[in-house]
């Protein structure tokens, strides 16, 4: 018997999360990257239970996703967690791809397989309550953190403002492009006008901003979702529509009712060259542990057994089709393991 662990970068996170537990004989160590927030508890998760199963997985947080799944291609690392959009962006090579050409960008798709996808979540307009800024059209002129750079967040709260203000980055606003953390930070000292991101429901990072002073949030109406503009935006893969319940913050001014907000999903992916055996013992005992990951996240309970599958767009890994087909899970064809 093997005492494993989990190596996350920068912290002692994952030895706590499996303090205690021992495993069979480790089959194979690999590598991953996830970012911060939902992606990276999900990530954590996997981890977790995977240990049990003699899977170790090194996991290094904090990552830009559009990065690590070309990562994931290379071989450099084995799993990462990535965002819907950028996958059929990398098939095409446009966006954040566009520098490496069609048929590279391609080639480098064609070597993800997908594991699970899940919905994680609401992009968050966010304002000081005594901010000036009280509707979309203030932010003319504004300092407003969108996401790090080169990331799909970013692409996202840009294309979120935009399709409320017809506001291009850099033009009638300054996007701030900064890592997770500074970002934050930034926010927190008064250095922002606005601070658009992806957070989970509840979120730490909204409870930190609310535990300092009041926030309101930019609002979205009936009339701004019918909206060509809006269409756009919720109809790319993992995006969708909608609503923080009513009183879910106490620090959020303006949410004592529901609030309209744009939703947005993410996947967890591997590479070909990860064996069978390893992608399916880390899905089998994610799943395996799904009610215990039910209880302690309470945002994940979309993601279930029946529907595994949801916002994900790359086709799955063998090991990951395995478990599947076991459990009765009916894949769709574009999902399929190819050939």
């Amino acid at each position: 018997m093997v005492k494993t662990s989990i190596a996350l970068a920068g912290t002692l996170l994952g030895a706590a999360l499996i303090a205690g537990h021992s495993s069979p004989t480790l089959a194979q160590s690999i590598k991953a990257e996830t970012a911060t927030g939902c992606p990276h508890t999900v990530m954590i998760l996997s981890a977790k239970y995977a240990s049990r199963a003699g899977v170790n997985i090194q996991v290094n947080e904090g990552k830009t996703l559009t990065k690590s799944a070309m990562l994931v291609a290379q071989k450099k690392i084995d799993i990462a967690s990535f965002v819907p959009a950028p996958y059929v962006f990398m098939k095409k090579g446009v966006a954040m791809y566009k520098k490496l050409g069609q048929k590279r960008s391609s080639a480098m798709a064609s070597k993800l397989r997908g594991m699970y996808g899940y919905e994680c979540g609401f992009y968050h307009p966010i304002v000081w309550d005594k901010s000036p800024v009280k509707k979309w059209s203030d932010l003319r002129g504004k300092k407003v953190f969108t996401g790090p750079p080169s990331g799909a967040a970013a692409v996202m709260s840009e294309s979120f403002i935009r399709a409320m203000t017809g506001f291009e980055p850099n033009k009638e606003y300054t996007a701030v492009r900064l890592n997770w953390g500074s970002g934050q930070q930034a926010m927190r000292d008064g250095q922002l006008d606005a601070y658009v991101r992806p957070m989970t429901v509840p979120s730490a990072m909204m409870e930190e901003l609310v535990s300092i002073r009041p926030v309101r949030l930019l609002e979205v109406t009936q009339a701004d979702i019918a909206t060509s503009g809006f269409k756009k935006l919720i109809g790319v893969p993992g995006r969708g529509l909608g609503k923080l319940p009513a009183n879910t913050y106490k620090g959020i001014v303006n949410n004592r009712t529901d609030l309209i907000l744009p939703s947005f999903g993410l996947t967890q992916v591997a590479g070909v060259h990860v064996s069978d055996d390893v992608i399916y013992k880390i899905t089998k005992s994610y799943f395996d542990n799904i009610d215990e990951i039910h209880k302690a996240n309470p945002w994940l309970v979309n993601m279930t057994r029946k529907d595994p599958l949801s916002v994900l767009n790359v086709p799955l890994h063998p090991g990951a089709y395995r478990y599947y087909k076991e459990i009765g899970v009916k894949v769709p064809k574009h999902l399929m393991p190819p050939s």
